[in-house]
């Protein structure tokens, strides 16, 4: 059911698969969540930190905001914000939409955001643990729209998955990972969902992703944090 604030468009094909593994169980993703990503409140304490602008009441865009776990931390930080939360799943975004519904000057978008024809622009522009997802040449081409979808001096944040430069990297990166999840904490069915979940990962390499911010124009382009394959990128229109 359609809801004010709400727009569905069609879904990439490669998505869909997307859509249905982060639909189910949505109403424990949090705390799953916090169980899986090593250091997950760093993370998002981190990128809200560096969200700070001289904008007094910024527009914000989350792209694949999930159930609008980082945009609490930002939303702390900008009470006066105009926030819009994208997401795939309608689930992800219901669970958002309860969490905000005492806060004004928020709006809520199910689609696929390599489709979705946004009509106005933001000074901030966040993703978190969703953009890995996509296929490189999407990731490109979804860093070329929000680069255009920023307003001049506009801030783009994302923390995400990258792959080992190497495979010796990589590995390293695997079995930290594999260490540091806490799998005891999960139920058996819930492990199903989240190894579901990873077997949709398609990071690229920290350095394919600099490169391409900068090829598209971002300025100051900068890892602020960095914790094996968990990192917030960081440009600026």
């Amino acid at each position: 059911m359609m809801k004010k604030g709400e727009l569905t468009v069609n879904l990439n094909s490669d998505h869909e698969i997307l859509r249905e593994k982060f639909g189910q169980g949505a109403e424990d993703y949090d705390r799953q969540r916090k169980h899986v990503i090593p250091h997950l409140d760093d993370l998002y304490q981190i990128l809200a930190d560096l969200t700070s602008k001289n904008t007094h009441k910024p527009r914000i865009l989350d792209l694949g905001a999930g159930t609008g776990l980082l945009t609490s931390y930002i939303y702390d930080r900008h009470p006066q914000g105009y926030f819009t939360l994208l997401d795939i799943s309608e689930e992800m975004i219901n669970i958002a939409r309860d969490r905000f519904k005492n806060v004004q000057h928020f709006d809520y978008v199910v689609a696929d955001y390599t489709l979705h024809k946004f009509q106005e622009s933001f000074d901030l522009i966040v993703s978190s643990l969703s953009i890995h997802h996509l296929k490189h040449q999407d990731k490109q081409f979804l860093y070329q729209k929000i680069y255009d979808l920023l307003n001049p001096e506009g801030i783009f944040l994302n923390a995400d998955q990258v792959l080992g430069p190497n495979p010796a990297n990589e590995a390293e990166y695997q079995r930290n990972w594999m260490e540091k999840i806490q799998v005891g904490s999960l139920s058996e069915s819930e492990k199903k969902i989240i190894l579901d979940r990873m077997e949709l990962d398609n990071p690229a390499t920290l350095n394919d992703n600099l490169k391409w911010l900068k090829n598209i124009g971002y300025r100051d382009v900068d890892v602020y944090y960095k914790y094996y394959n968990f990192c917030i990128i960081y440009g600026k229109k």
